[in-house]
């Protein structure tokens, strides 16, 4: 048999396992979004942790949405935790904490996220902890849907859906990417393989978060989220995901390049800490449009002459299809879902944007490390 032939059935044959993965993923989530809201019945305790660095010009707006919940007041506490900053934050929470009794504000016991968070959690009440950055927007009722859930489910861990806002092209392509990485999320977590999670939204039971020992003992600064996932799987814990509108924290999107740059290495940098069997599946999704570009491109037609021209151009045409059509459906879906309009041309071009530019982000992620904050990572 030809060897280019041998060669574009085998990109072939990945390329099926890659759509029948992600058309998998969005059966689970159209399934998941009906079958998991649940009813509230009682509530819980619930303690909102807001770890804050510098937020001076986000954290009042992110405090209101949370002062406006429809969650009882006397059931839910919101503390932010100050990790170092050199601004008016904790002023502003100050100012805000005098009409409001439910309000709390502590210094971080350490340095970095991780420890603010943890400071957070020892000093939560509830039962039931809300993870939230302090430069998200969220919707009134999402602290009822999150209680709801982990209370119809009773899971020890609560993946939560993250979505970008943006304008102009750069804006944009956030949006498409962040909506493909949430598909991604939701549709993994409710598969029972979850592989990612969001520390600006996440839930998860304070008793689950102390038995794994919280972030003791991990050497990235980064990786709140995906290290804390990592653990609740290995100690056996109950994770379970809730793509509800309600529940959505809203960011808004980076505005100029190199931001956009530098926060991309800074999120690819922990998945050097990830594990192998964690970082493997997500290289390989990212090298399978240059290898099936380089194959397409050396497809030589002299050398293909007769059947095997036929055969291995309809098996590239094919697996260029399953690779291309599910990831676009599957942003599709995620939008809807948000509430937010499609536009097919948007996404197509947004993925070949990203195409390009994410095996390099993670190449350089290997060898540079940002700041954060002032901080490096």
């Amino acid at each position: 048999m030809n060897g280019l032939l041998i060669t574009s059935l085998v990109l072939f044959a990945c390329a099926l396992v890659f759509a029948q993965v992600i058309g998998a993923w969005r059966e689970a989530i159209r399934k998941e979004d009906q079958a998991t809201k649940g009813e509230l019945g009682d509530q819980p305790l619930v303690s909102v942790i807001v770890p804050a660095r510098d937020e001076a010009g986000n954290i009042a707006v992110l405090l209101q949405d949370l002062y406006g919940q429809r969650y009882p007041q006397e059931r839910m506490e919101v503390i932010v935790v100050d990790d170092g900053s050199t601004d008016t934050t904790a002023g502003i929470v100050e100012g805000m904490m005098r009409s409001w009794p439910q309000l709390r504000l502590l210094k971080s016991d350490g340095t970095g996220k991780k420890s603010a968070i943890t400071t957070g959690v020892v000093a939560a009440k509830g039962e039931l902890v809300v993870l939230t950055d302090a430069d998200v927007r969220c919707g009134l009722d999402r602290i009822i849907s999150i209680a709801a859930h982990w209370r119809s489910v009773q899971s020890d861990l609560v993946i939560l859906p993250v979505y970008t806002d943006g304008h102009g092209a750069l804006g944009r392509l956030q949006e498409e990417e962040q909506a493909a990485l949430l598909g991604m999320a939701m549709g993994s977590a409710t598969r029972g393989r979850p592989s990612l999670a969001y520390g600006a939204n996440l839930a998860f039971r304070r008793e689950a978060f102390l038995a794994v020992g919280g972030y003791e003992g991990d050497r990235f600064a980064s990786g709140d989220d995906l290290f804390l996932l990592q653990r609740m799987q290995r100690a056996g814990k109950r994770i379970t995901c809730l793509f509800d509108r309600e529940a959505l924290v809203t960011a808004s999107a980076v505005h100029s390049a190199g931001a956009f740059v530098a926060q991309r290495l800074r999120w690819a940098g922990k998945m050097g800490g990830a594990g192998f069997t964690t970082a493997a599946p997500g290289l390989a999704a990212l090298l399978f449009p240059w290898v099936l570009l380089w194959h397409s491109l050396r497809h030589d037609l002299a050398a293909g002459i007769g059947d095997h021209l036929l055969y291995s151009t309809a098996l590239l045409i094919m697996a260029w299809s399953c690779w291309f059509v599910p990831i676009i459906a599957m942003v599709g879906d995620v939008r809807r879902q948000a509430g937010r309009p499609t536009n097919i041309p948007a996404t197509v071009l947004s993925l070949i944007v990203f195409s390009c530019y994410a095996p390099l982000i993670a190449l350089g992620s290997l060898i540079v490390r940002p700041k954060w904050k002032g901080r490096n990572l």
